[in-house]
């Protein structure tokens, strides 16, 4: 095989060339019959969509001989079958996917492409608002309109009608004989004209519409007036005061109106400055245009923080103010009087702060501190109640008493019976006791001499030795 291709190598690079050629040939040959590959043929195949129109009759519709769907001049698919269906011709049309779906208002024409009736259907898609139509979707026939034949116009006319259509015809036909180039150039210029008398016409149409509104709305405004003659003749008298003290305080006016150059020269000289304020402004806030910038990245940072704490400020802080405001409500006089004594509570702080400082202060030189007596006070404190019993610490001391003072004390129990409990809490000694029997009937003031009455019993405690005989100057 390589042997015999080398040898002939011309011959079989012509012999590709020929088959090349010949599938070029091919499918623009079968592109131009309307040949189409199935969907499933990848880049080249086609997809299309089966809908149907049903017709009052199909005349020269013939399936197969390429006959085109088409919306606005293009060729979107072509008609595939027609059938009879309840004495009306229904047309199937293929439509390229790409350019379905039909809506519910859509509408067929039938016309003829040549002057031998080679038919194509024009179609209007619809509009969206209609709903889309599925698949297979009929349009009917009151929305479809067959292909009309010269001869069904003749044959509407009467006689005389279809005489005086034929000298216009031929007249027309000797008129116009060879001047088709001068009537297609007059046709051309109508274009301009048709076209302005078009806008014309629609300026005209508005211009009526709204002369009509203006019209009615003069009308119902005549009717609301007429209702309102009171209301009229108030607005007049009220117009009229209001003009007549006008007029009263034209002197005023005058003097406002002569008042107002110096407010403008001084307008003009606030614009000035504004105008200064503006051009330095301007550089400042170009200066400005970094940071903003800058400041776009860090929102975006900022953003994660605000979306955590959106919920704690939503669901913990909000409830909790929403909670607190009754309290903070309550607590508004105190804080109010709070607010007035707080000059003075801020004085009491300072003179206190000062005592402080004064007591901690320690001076240079041999003089110490009020702290370092403090110590020794505290040591001296210590050996005043450095004596005690079972029942605590005894200060060290001397009582003296006089017999009118213990007779008085001895009344007191019998006068009062809670005062006396609280007097015999006191386990004094009776005037007996210390005064005697004489210096008793005589009132006369003898000091505490003698032994004191004895204490009450104490519980034993294991380990303590207890003296009976009760210590001086208890």
């Amino acid at each position: 095989m390589r042997t015999a291709i080398s040898k002939h190598t011309r011959d079989f690079v012509a012999i590709i060339l020929l088959c090349l050629a010949a599938l070029v040939v091919g499918g623009v040959i079968l592109s131009h019959q309307r040949l189409y590959l199935p969907k499933w043929v990848p880049g080249l195949g086609t997809d299309f969509v089966d809908y149907k129109a049903a017709f009052s009759t199909s005349q020269s519709v013939t399936p197969g001989q390429g006959q085109t769907v088409q919306i606005a001049g293009v060729d979107i698919g072509q008609i595939s079958n027609v059938d009879l269906v309840d004495g009306r011709a229904v047309v199937t049309m293929k439509i390229r996917h790409r350019y379905a779906p039909l809506y519910r208002d859509a509408s067929a024409l039938l016309r003829p492409k040549t002057g031998l009736n080679d038919m194509i259907l024009e179609l209007t898609p619809g509009h969206r608002s209609a709903g889309a139509a599925p698949p297979g979707w009929t349009i009917p026939v009151d929305r479809t309109e067959p292909n009309v034949n010269f001869d069904e116009i003749l044959s509407s006319l009467d006689a005389d009608t279809r005489s005086y259509l034929q000298l216009l015809i031929g007249g027309a036909g000797q008129g116009l004989a060879g001047q088709s180039r001068n009537v297609s150039n007059s046709l051309k210029r109508f274009e301009p004209t048709g076209r302005s008398l078009a806008q014309l016409n629609g300026a005209l149409a508005q211009r009526q519409a709204n002369i009509k509104r203006t019209i009615h709305n003069f009308g119902l405004l005549s009717q609301a007036l007429g209702n309102k003659d009171r209301q009229l003749s108030q607005l007049v008298g009220s117009s009229n005061a209001v003009f007549r003290a006008f007029a009263n305080q034209d002197a005023r006016l005058r003097q406002s109106l002569s008042l107002l150059p110096g407010a403008l020269d001084a307008t003009n000289k606030g614009l000035g400055k504004a105008d200064k304020l503006a051009n330095v402004l301007g550089p400042t806030l170009g200066k400005l245009r970094p940071a903003a910038r800058a400041l776009g990245p860090s929102l975006k940072q900022t953003r994660p923080f605000l979306e955590q704490t959106m919920p704690v400020i939503r669901d913990q802080l909000r409830p909790f103010a929403r909670d607190a405001l009754p309290v903070v409500k309550i607590l508004r006089p105190a804080a109010r009087d709070l607010a007035q004594i707080t000059p003075n509570l801020t004085t009491s702080v300072q003179v206190l702060n000062y005592l402080v400082n004064e007591l901690a202060y320690n001076p240079p030189g041999p003089q110490e501190g009020y702290l370092y007596w403090v110590s020794w006070a505290n040591h001296l404190g210590a050996n005043i109640f450095n004596t005690q019993d079972a029942n605590g610490p005894i200060r060290r001391g001397l009582v003296l008493a006089s017999c009118s003072s213990l007779q008085t004390l001895a009344n007191i129990g019998k006068a009062n019976q809670l005062l006396g409990t609280l007097a015999t809490l006191l386990n004094s000694p009776t005037v007996d006791q210390v005064c005697g029997q004489k210096s008793s009937q005589a009132g006369g003031t003898t000091p505490v001499t003698s032994t004191p009455s004895p204490l009450p019993a104490l519980p034993s405690v294991p380990g303590v030795t207890r003296s009976t005989t009760p210590k001086a100057g208890r």
